[in-house]
């Protein structure tokens, strides 16, 4: 029977290429070179055998265009054609229109001013090598290079024993600065058909943590603190032949979009296909909210990432603005509506869930700053003031939320909620999908008697909520029933519905050692619960506690040896069997859920983690008396209120005529699916519009 001949996009991603170049392999050829064209021009001189197979022929291709670029194979009588889509280099892919203003900061970057309004630069490439002495990397110059002695060797995860010398290499795309470093000889040739032999053709992407919404090409981040060190000049990868890269798009202190950070690690891994070669697999890692980053965009993108490390994990983006609204409202409320009537802080850290109350204090006082936005509209941009919103002086400025960041998903609001400054403006903000209608704050607290029925009601009675500008309103707070569609639809709120293709590997230090309170344990249980519930097993994600470990500074090097052995079963395993089942199945027999100490040694399983290191929750889990499921709900549907449900408390007739006054509605029932909730649909272009469709 005649080989069939077949042609495809090696490097295209979901069928998307950006830009002007792209790997092509064209297989079933008889004996010779295909004819191969690209939009009408040939390009059969670009193919080459693969390692000297002459029925398989691949090539690095230059000529894609912006729009749909058609393939066209031949071999004496046979034909296969192949059509991708072409995407500029700035962007965007899928995330939909450019947010607008936004700052290029190549200069700031190394990369010298921007060619263009997009942030575009030239790449930058230079060498460095680990010094002997300095047991560090040093610069390295090809025409006057160190002394022998000065050169370490390394040997990698698969034998192969060279110089220590790495390429590093900084670039631009989507608006963003990328940078990657890889063992390299400089005096050898490197193509994307045939790599050097000291690349593993592992990609291992570092992330860093924070969380802000900056309207900006921002600055590639280093760390917190001088020895917290988040660079790409990772030892541990880079001597066993990983290419370590990163991107401005993939901190989270600086952006905190999900969707545009995926963009970016999709045209950062094209990349490293067309210019280097082809990549086995891809698992990341990194802190705080770089763990959201992580944990969203491997399940909004299934397949760019095979393996995650979230540390120190808060589980989905729009966390963030629910417990910082959710903080101030409680601090308010205890500190200008009732303070005489909370005076024992006891009762106030009963209500607020927490561990402490400094952490509330650190949801209170980070977010909504100057530095750091997502809440109040003024704030968090990295704009000068005259570019900023203000509501009285500058309504069309550029708002410091995270809904406005994620405006391309959420979409605006309709006329008919309008405040004065939309009005004048002849445009909405964007909608916002957080809701507390039907919370009740404290409930666990007054099941347990540690607050009164008094306090209970008037809590709730005088909570409020915010508008759209997070101000403080007496009224509680009603989501619009399009955006929390569109929250739930675009997996915004992470709903782990697409993950059991990829091992997770959760990493964390007990959260009374960690130095950034908001990294509460509770976190790693709501990705359980997640994923539990999406999937019926966790069975793909490992759980970690490290006493002594600074999760801030990375995995340890046992995780990180762990991920690698995990991931690198799962590619050998040639068997018929789905991938989800491989993953599973592959998962390291030492790879057990408990206490670890950071070299890897395992100290106590679950049971004595957790009686060791209690979980803590926050005031949400406190209204949802601890029902995790609560933190994949936007908006709970709401329920009559019963007085058998109050389990130990008897109202009197007063106060249960009140309780209903408070809540008309009815209150949360948090075992029914959310308001507007479906599960997430994967591979969302925003392209056509809020909502999103999914990419063909």
């Amino acid at each position: 029977m005649a080989t069939k001949l077949n042609i495809s996009v090696t490097s295209a991603i979901h069928g998307i290429v950006t830009g002007n170049k792209a790997v092509v392999l064209v297989s079933g050829a008889k004996g010779h070179r295909p004819t191969l064209k690209l939009n009408d021009c040939d390009e059969s001189d670009s193919l080459q055998p693969v390692d000297g197979d002459t029925s398989k022929w691949k090539g690095v291709l230059t000529g894609f265009t912006v729009g749909y670029n058609k393939l066209l194979a031949t071999d004496t009588g046979n034909e296969a054609t192949c059509v991708v889509r072409g995407f500029p280099i700035q962007g965007p892919v899928f995330s939909g229109p450019h947010i607008q203003p936004w700052i290029c900061t190549t200069e700031e970057n190394g990369l010298g001013p921007a060619v263009d309004e997009h942030c575009n630069a030239p790449t930058v490439t230079r060498y460095y090598y680990m010094d002997t002495e300095a047991s560090d990397f040093l610069p390295y110059d090809p025409s006057s290079p160190p002394k022998p002695e000065q050169l370490a060797h390394t040997t990698t995860d698969a034998g192969i024993t060279v110089p220590y010398i790495i390429r590093h290499e900084k670039g631009t795309a989507n608006r963003g600065v990328w940078e990657l470093t890889t063992l390299c000889d400089p005096r050898e040739p490197w193509t994307a058909i045939n790599p050097q032999k000291g690349w593993n053709r592992k990609l291992y992407i570092v992330a860093f943590g924070g969380w802000n919404q900056k309207y900006s090409q921002s600055v590639l981040q280093t760390g917190l603190t001088p020895e917290l060190k988040y660079t790409v000049f990772q030892d541990m990868a880079l001597r066993r032949g990983f290419m370590v890269a990163r991107s401005t798009q993939m901190q989270s202190n600086t952006n905190s979009d999900s969707i545009r950070a995926a963009e970016s690690i999709l045209m950062l891994k094209q990349h490293v296909m067309v210019h280097y070669g082809e990549i086995l697999y891809t698992f990341a890692s990194g802190p705080s909210g770089a763990s959201i980053m992580q944990q969203m965009i491997a399940n909004q993108y299934p397949g760019l990432f095979q393996g995650i490390m979230p540390l120190s994990s808060v589980h989905s983006s729009w966390y963030v603005p629910g417990i910082s609204i959710e903080s101030k409202l409680l601090e308010h409320y205890w500190t200008k509506t009732s303070p005489a009537l909370w005076t024992d802080p006891k009762a106030r850290l009963a209500v607020d869930g927490h561990q402490d109350h400094d952490i509330m204090q650190f949801w209170n006082t980070v977010f909504g700053s100057e530095k750091t936005g997502g809440v109040d509209p003024t704030q968090g941009t990295g704009l000068e003031p005259d570019l900023t919103y203000n509501p009285q002086s500058n309504p069309a400025g550029a708002r410091g939320t995270l809904q406005d960041y994620h405006v391309n998903y959420l979409g605006r609001r309709s006329p008919s909620e309008w405040v004065p400054q939309e009005v004048k403006i002849n445009r909405g903000f964007a909608n916002l999908p957080w809701d507390n209608e039907g919370i009740q704050y404290g409930l666990n607290a007054l099941l347990d008697h540690k607050i009164s029925v008094e306090q209970f009601l008037d809590l709730n009675e005088k909570v409020g909520g915010v508008d759209i500008d997070a101000n403080f309103i007496p009224s509680r707070t009603v989501a619009s029933p399009i955006a929390l569609e569109r929250l739930h639809r675009s997996g915004l709120i992470n709903d782990f519905s697409h993950l059991d293709e990829v091992a997770i590997l959760d990493l964390r230090c007990p959260e009374q050692e960690d130095p950034i309170r908001s990294h509460t344990q509770f976190h790693t249980w709501v990705s359980r619960t997640g994923l539990t519930r999406s999937q019926g097993h966790a069975e793909n994600q490992a759980i970690w506690m490290c006493p002594g470990f600074k999760t801030v500074q990375g995995p340890p090097e046992a995780a990180f040896v762990l991920m690698d052995s995990w991931l690198s079963s799962v590619y050998k395993d040639s068997t018929d069997i789905a991938l989800a089942e491989k993953i599973r199945k592959n998962r390291p027999s030492k790879l057990t859920d408990g206490l670890w100490t950071p070299d890897g040694t395992p100290i106590g399983d679950l049971e004595v983690m957790n009686s060791t290191y209690p979980v803590y929750g926050d005031p949400r889990t406190v209204a949802a008396c601890n029902n995790l499921k609560a933190m994949l709900i936007a908006k709970p549907q709401l329920k009559p209120i019963n007085p058998a449900d109050y389990i130990g408390i008897t109202f009197s007739e007063v106060e249960l005529q009140r309780l209903n006054s408070i809540f008309p509605n009815g209150v949360a029932d948090w075992e029914k699916p959310g308001v507007g909730q479906t599960q997430s649909v994967p591979w969302l272009s925003y392209e056509p519009g809020p909502g999103g469709l999914p990419i063909e």
